[in-house]
């Protein structure tokens, strides 16, 4: 195998968003490897961006709001940003991306090497979409990275004087050891400029020269990247390409450990040994109990998970017929065969059920599996079935019982119904977006996003077009819980009396989550070391608090609910949970400040289920296992 690859940078040309490849996913940078075999390329990331521009903030917004976003936070304002006043939300010390922060994309990504070896990328800045957001006159993006798998944003290098900055390259030239840095202006005409230190470039301004070392292009294709004229076709489906780099085996198969799929790449089970001093029933059952034998599988990003078997049933009976019989002879070796368990379950699982939850609980001893989510009937996921508002459960005993095929559909129990009232006694008209089912602090709950009838205008006075109907703009996260009895039990959650009466979810001073556009939904909650933090997003924007420190839930006491005061306070313990039931997310939450707020690179509804550097999952059924490496379970009948 050769010791180098080809590894090829490039944006796509945007499709849609149901493709995950909307202008958002299409203008950023990708990554395919090519392979050794048939020279075929091979898209990284499931051909997803790998590398984003991040925003920028505007003047307007103050240092404090300018915290409420990591990349607002570290990025100043710079010359190519719009002037203009800052949303409400700056008041209240957060930033609204795409007012208070310029969302940006990327376009002519080009890889380099640093004079250390890593990597660097240079890059044409665009607005948000692709379109021109000024730095194109004079500078390029640029940022840096250990192994390609994570990158540094250092920011912009300028150029001048100069007419324009079009596909920008750079290389190191180990001989005068610095770099060279060559573009093509808005005429076509070939320009370059040279630096020692590309990184301490970033935020100055280099001399720009013509380069007579470099062809014109014509003016019409300068900034062009879909020029067919610049265009190599290399078998990915819309792709734009940047360039080709070399890149050594071990950081081709960093690479691959990260943005490739996992694959299955072996499968081992136990020997086991029967004694021969066993007959009869104890000899039977001894071979019965083979059958739970686990087999334990290897995959390609190092992982291991056990997995049960399927047994081949005749096997296993001839065999325990012969031990039983005292038919074994000492030293003799079985093969039993077996197949690693999978479960199929029907495609579609729901129709008409968006933000789908399935969560496996015990109930008192009863193993028990819950499904709940938003009914998106007709694609109408504020008011559904005329107006017919609902929040439907499903409760069985295997997730295969919870399918449409099974009859979860005919099954389902509406815990909420339109006009339902909160704790506040509001009255829920609309969505009860994304529930989703949590143990938090040893209590079952939901959190959900109800809505209610629209205000006849909206907060900055303009009328609103929904006014007495459902608005999701009013909708704010809530939770209600499951009940218990004296004794600590769970009541039955099939019956919604049950459950307790929802409550929002509250901001430091009892205020809402989110004061200027009202609107919070998509909550989860997240453990890290004992300690809780609330997620959710609202206009565009993740956020992140400690639970208790931040966030409480609003509206009177529920007397039946039996929490002690410190809870009602809090709104959840902090730090006290159900180690069997609660999931525990690895998020370094006990670093987390108070009130950290992640801008988010979509729009409200641009859901397409991605993001930059997902990780690929682990095959939750491990079909990839070779019909050659069937696990086989190895039997030696030894004499005592």
């Amino acid at each position: 195998m050769s010791d180098s690859y080809s590894l090829l940078c490039y944006t796509r040309v945007p499709t849609s968003r149901e493709e995950a490849n909307n202008e958002d996913i299409a203008f950023s940078m990708h990554l395919a490897l090519r392979s050794h075999l048939d020279g075929s390329w091979t898209p990284l990331n499931e051909n997803y961006g790998i590398f984003f521009a991040a925003g920028v903030p505007i003047a307007a917004a103050t240092p404090e709001s300018r915290r409420a976003c990591t990349a607002a936070a570290r990025f100043k304002t710079d010359p190519y940003t719009t002037v203009r006043a800052a949303s409400d939300a700056v008041a209240h010390g957060a930033a609204m991306p795409g007012v208070d922060i310029e969302l940006k994309s990327l376009k002519d990504p080009h890889l380099f090497r640093l004079a250390s070896g890593r990597f660097a990328v240079a890059a044409t800045r665009t607005a948000r979409g692709g379109g021109a957001d000024g730095s194109e006159r004079s500078a390029f993006l640029l940022a840096t990275s250990r192994d390609l798998t994570s990158y540094d944003q250092r920011g912009l290098v300028l150029l001048g004087p100069t007419s324009g900055v079009h596909r920008p390259t750079v290389i190191y030239n180990d001989a005068e050891r610095r770099y060279v840095i060559r573009w093509h202006d808005d005429d076509g005409h070939a320009m370059r400029a040279v630096c020692a230190d590309i990184i301490a470039a970033v935020g100055t301004t280099l001399p720009a020269e013509p380069d007579d070392t470099s062809e014109p292009i014509a003016a019409s294709n300068a900034n062009d990247v879909n020029a067919t004229s610049v265009r190599r076709d290399y078998g990915i489906a819309d792709a734009v390409p940047g360039n080709e780099i070399d890149i050594t085996e071990q950081e081709a198969a960093t690479l691959i450990a990260r943005f490739g799929r996992v694959y299955n790449t072996g499968v081992t089970v136990p020997s086991m040994t029967v004694s021969a001093d066993l007959y009869d029933g104890e000899a039977r059952d001894l071979i019965g109990s083979l059958g739970r034998t686990t087999a334990k599988l290897q995959y390609s990003d190092g992982s291991t998970a056990m997995r049960a078997v399927d047994w081949d049933a005749a096997q296993l009976a001839a065999l325990a017929d012969d031990a039983a019989a005292g038919r074994l002879k000492p030293g003799e070796r079985r093969t039993v065969r077996g197949r690693i368990r999978q479960t199929d379950y029907p495609v579609p699982f729901a129709v008409e059920r968006a933000d789908p939850s399935v969560f496996a609980w015990n109930y008192n001893g009863e193993q028990l599996f819950m499904f709940i989510a938003t009914d998106d009937t007709d694609g109408n996921c504020v008011d559904p079935n005329g107006g017919r508002t609902h929040m439907p459960l499903r409760v069985a005993t295997s997730i295969a019982d919870l399918s449409d095929a099974a009859g979860g559909r005919d099954r389902e129990i509406d815990l909420l119904t339109r006009g339902d009232r909160n704790s506040e006694g509001r009255a829920m008209t609309g969505c009860f977006w994304a529930p989703e089912l949590h143990v938090i602090g040893g209590t079952d709950g939901v959190l959900f996003m109800p809505s209610s009838a629209a205000p006849a205008a909206d907060p900055d006075g303009t009328a609103n077009d929904r006014a007495g109907k459902p608005d999701m703009w009013t909708g704010r996260c809530h939770i209600m819980q499951l009940r218990q009895d004296a004794d600590g039990r769970d009541l039955d959650p099939r019956d919604p009396a049950n459950w307790t009466v929802p409550e929002p979810i509250l901001g430091p001073g009892e205020r809402i989550l989110n004061p200027v556009q009202r609107i919070s939904l998509d909550m989860t909650v997240i453990v890290d070391s004992g300690r809780w933090y609330y997620a959710w997003q609202q206009g565009g924007s993740g956020w992140v608090p400690p639970v208790g420190r931040t966030c409480r839930r609003g509206g009177p006491a529920d007397a039946a609910d039996r929490r002690a005061d410190a809870d009602r306070r809090a709104g959840i313990r902090v730090g006290q949970h159900d180690r069997r039931r609660a999931e525990r997310v690895r998020a370094r939450g006990k670093d987390l400040p108070d009130l950290l707020r992640i801008a988010r690179r979509h729009r409200l509804h641009d859901r397409t289920g991605h993001r930059a550097g997902r990780r690929a999952r682990r095959p939750d059924r491990p079909g990839h296992v070779d019909e050659t490496r069937l696990p086989a379970a190895e039997i030696r009948h030894v004499q005592r």
